[in-house]
């Protein structure tokens, strides 16, 4: 009788029990960047960089609150196509002049597309000495740029990324209301910070740099050198147009540039499929810590070797059906503890399918693993207009390096001129009382489908930031129904479908939620392919 089967599940669980140990020995001792009496960078010197196509729904709240955090400027740049949405969508946002003042707004050629371009343009375009690269789904924290700055303190330091985290509105927690998908993205960011400020302690090491929200000393990404490799990397022949964050930390890594961990909350990192077998080639910084270069390998095995493991699963069971069984009863002893706080922290999805949402989210990673290693020759799937993730075409590059010239000739990496247009001013920002609605504004919205209609466009309100922060301070009542939720369409069965991605500090949402003040909504019968 074999006992290859157990001997390898055994070997699993030992190096299992080892790596937490050493994980945990760093993670102890890892201390956040603490903020100085006199620092060296203000929120005055951050230039905001935003690249998106259609604002999504929740994009008006985040723009909000990355003012609230005071920059020096917010720099917003589309495309050709995505221009006229994007300036029509501010002018009706409830802004001061002061803030109107901030905002600058860039697209590409028409026919140009592709995020690294547009990244490339706002990198070039920033005047202020620290960037703070952000996703159009993202949420800021009251003190998210004062509690970042203080890495930079450091000279060594190149580059700086915070937690992430999750939120849920009120509305949304329910165990009627909830969906599984929801209780995956939760499990996925919650446990603390894993194992990413351990190799920060061991060697002040960073495996990739959150694209969520990062903050980079300006001067490294205006770098002719670096704008020609962003804009002209390429995978077989295509240039590349997902994978930013992963290209931007191996090449801080090669300037030798620290990546700094500022996590000054229990959060997870959010990572992306990375090229290890590159960071082993090209950073030779992997191999300076024992610690990071086991993390390294671990990492370029971790789909033969969870392949492997469940080789070993039949195998023992086929074998030791008894033995096995005692053992699986034993590595669910062990996990329950965390589903079970877990569960403590959001009772309201302790239902059988979202155990297994939960259950499912941990085991993801071995079909993800695959699945993303099947389709390294495109990236389509992760372009998205704000409001139906439509798939674009893939990037045309025209002269990249033109990218890197003055702000009169830049314009020549995409055949034609870029638009900077300051928007226009408007009247000071009006402050409802916490109970007042918010003023509804129509706005112009791409088609949908047959069995959707239009629904009044809720904006947010000064009052509405303040609300959300009382909201992540745990003073939830004070959060209205109408916060989150930034204008949708409801479908025949009133429900209305809200989307934001992973975002920093206290948030993600993506979900329904019930619809309330559908009246006086008009049908739209326009098919949406």
């Amino acid at each position: 009788m074999s006992h290859t089967g157990l001997a390898i599940l055994g070997l699993m669980r030992a190096k299992g029990y080892v790596e937490g140990m050493v994980s945990n020995y760093y993670g102890k001792q890892y201390q956040p960047y603490p903020i100085v009496n006199n620092p060296k960078f203000t929120s005055n010197d951050v230039s905001v960089v935003c690249a998106l196509l259609d604002p999504p729904k929740i994009f008006p709240l985040c723009l909000m609150t990355w003012l609230a955090n005071d920059p020096k400027e917010i720099i917003l740049v589309t495309n050709y196509d995505c221009y006229q949405n994007v300036l029509a969508a501010l002018q009706t946002y409830n802004l001061t002049d002061e803030d109107r003042a901030k905002i600058k707004v860039f697209h590409l050629e028409e026919g140009i597309l592709g995020q690294r371009l547009q990244h490339a343009v706002g990198f070039e375009k920033a005047t202020g000495k620290i960037m703070a690269v952000t996703d159009d789904q993202i949420l800021w924290s009251q003190h998210t740029l004062e509690h970042m700055l203080p890495c930079f303190e450091d000279d060594q330091v190149g580059a700086a990324g915070g937690p992430l985290g999750v939120y849920l509105p009120p509305e949304r927690r329910n165990p009627h209301v909830i969906t599984p998908w929801e209780v995956a993205g939760t499990k996925f960011l919650f446990g603390g910070r894993g194992g990413g400020t351990a190799y920060w302690v061991a060697d002040k090491w960073t495996w990739c740099l959150a694209g969520c929200t990062w903050l980079a000393r300006t001067a490294i990404f205006q770098d002719p050198e670096f704008l020609d490799s962003f804009t002209g990397d390429q995978w077989n022949g295509k240039p590349l147009n997902s994978g930013g964050d992963n290209f931007i930390t191996r090449y801080l890594h090669q300037h030798d540039h620290v990546v700094a961990v500022q996590y000054d909350d229990a959060a997870t990192e959010r990572n992306t499929l990375q090229s290890f077998w590159g960071f082993l080639r090209e950073v030779p910084q992997t191999y300076r810590h024992p610690y990071v270069l086991y993390g390294t390998c671990n990492r370029l095995l971790r789909v033969p070797l969870g392949i492997c493991h469940l080789a070993a699963w039949r195998h023992a069971s086929y074998h030791h059906p008894s033995l096995t069984l005692a053992y699986l009863a034993y590595c669910i002893w062990k996990q329950y503890p965390g589903y079970k706080k877990f569960f403590k922290a959001y009772p309201y999805m302790l239902t059988t399918r979202n155990v297994l949402a939960a259950i499912a989210c941990d085991y993801s990673w071995l079909i993800i693993g695959i699945w993303g290693l099947c389709t390294l020759s495109t990236d389509t799937w992760v372009h998205g207009d704000g409001y139906n993730a439509k798939e674009q075409p893939g990037v045309v590059v025209q002269n990249p390096q033109g990218l890197i010239e003055s702000e009169d000739t830049a314009a020549k990496a995409h055949g034609g001129p870029l638009a900077d247009v300051l928007t226009q001013t408007r009247g000071v920002r009006e402050i409802n009382a916490p109970d007042e609605e918010p003023v509804p504004v129509s706005v112009v919205e791409p088609d949908l489908d047959v069995n959707w209609h239009r629904e009044t466009i809720m904006l947010p309100t000064y009052q509405t930031v303040q609300n959300l922060f009382a909201d992540l301070n745990g003073n939830e009542s004070h959060l209205p129904y109408h916060a989150p939720l930034i204008g949708d369409y409801v479908d025949e069965n009133r429900g209305v479908e809200a989307t934001m991605g992973m975002v920093p500090c206290d948030f993600l949402y993506d979900g329904t939620i019930l619809a309330e003040n559908a009246e006086g909504a008009s049908e739209d019968h326009d098919k949406e392919e």
